[in-house]
C-alpha cells in the first residue's frame, strides 16, 4: 500500500510540473544564489513511515552536506521551482562521499506564514557502494526476516522531502527538516526488488548570498 501511495504522489507532482499540461506560468525576477548546510543521521526506516508516522530507527552513521541552490525565473500557480546541487560527506559506520543534483518544487510561505514545504527529485552518485544500503539474507532483530539479499549501487535516484521556516528577524534565511533519500525506485536501479537505498533525517539552514 505504501508503494502505491508513493507512486501516486510522484505521478501527481510530475503532472503538475509538466510543460505539456498547458498550465499558465508567470515570469519572476531571478534571485541570488543560496548556500545550503545540513547534517543528518541514518535511519533504517522507509521514507513513507518517516514522513507520515514520524517513525525512525537510527544507526550511528551521519552526513554533513554543503550545497548551492537557485530558483528558476518562473512559477506555476502556487508552486515555485528551484534546483540544488550538493556534496555530502559520510562518517560513522560509512565513510564515503556523495553528490546530489535535483529539481525542487516548493510551496513557499503557506498562507503568508513563515513555513514552506518542498519536494526534490534528481540523481545521487556515491563514491562507493554505500555499506548500509546493502543487506544479506537472514533474520534481523530490528526488521525480522530478510528473504532476499539487497545489493545497492553507487548511482541511485535522489529524493528529498523538506519542511522549512524563515527566521522571524529577517527574510533571507530558512531553517529546515529534510529527509535525505536515496532510492532504487522499486528495483529500477538495483534489481531485483526489494528496494535498495537509504534515508537520513537531517536538519540545517539555507541563506541567500
Amino acid at each position: 500500500m505504501k508503494y502505491k501511495i508513493y507512486s501516486v504522489f510522484i505521478a501527481y507532482i510530475c503532472i503538475l510540473i509538466s510543460p505539456s499540461q498547458g498550465l499558465r506560468s508567470v515570469s519572476l525576477p531571478k534571485e541570488n544564489w543560496s548556500v545550503v548546510l545540513y547534517g543528518g543521521i541514518f535511519t533504517t526506516t522507509d521514507l513513507i513511515p518517516i514522513v507520515f508516522r514520524q517513525k525512525t530507527d537510527y544507526k550511528e552513521s551521519y552526513i554533513g552536506t554543503i550545497g548551492v541552490s537557485r530558483p528558476f525565473d518562473y512559477r506555476i500557480r502556487w508552486f515555485d521551482f528551484l534546483w540544488e546541487a550538493n556534496a555530502t560527506k559520510h562518517f560513522g559506520e560509512m565513510n564515503h562521499w556523495e553528490t546530489n543534483v535535483f529539481y525542487i518544487v516548493k510551496i513557499d510561505r503557506i498562507y503568508d506564514s513563515p513555513f514552506s514545504v518542498s519536494l526534490g527529485e534528481g540523481m545521487s552518485f556515491a563514491s562507493e557502494n554505500p555499506k548500509l544500503e546493502n543487506k544479506a539474507k537472514g533474520y534481523y532483530l530490528e526488521s525480522g526476516l530478510q528473504k532476499d539479499a539487497i545489493e545497492s549501487r553507487a548511482l541511485l535516484n535522489y529524493m528529498m522531502v523538506e519542511v522549512s521556516s524563515y527566521l522571524p528577524f529577517e527574510r533571507k534565511t530558512e531553517v529546515f527538516l529534510r529527509i535525505h533519500h536515496r532510492s532504487g525506485i522499486f528495483g529500477l536501479y538495483c534489481p531485483p526488488d526489494p528496494n535498495c537505498g537509504s534515508n537520513f533525517v537531517s536538519y540545517g539552514f539555507r541563506t541567500s548570498l
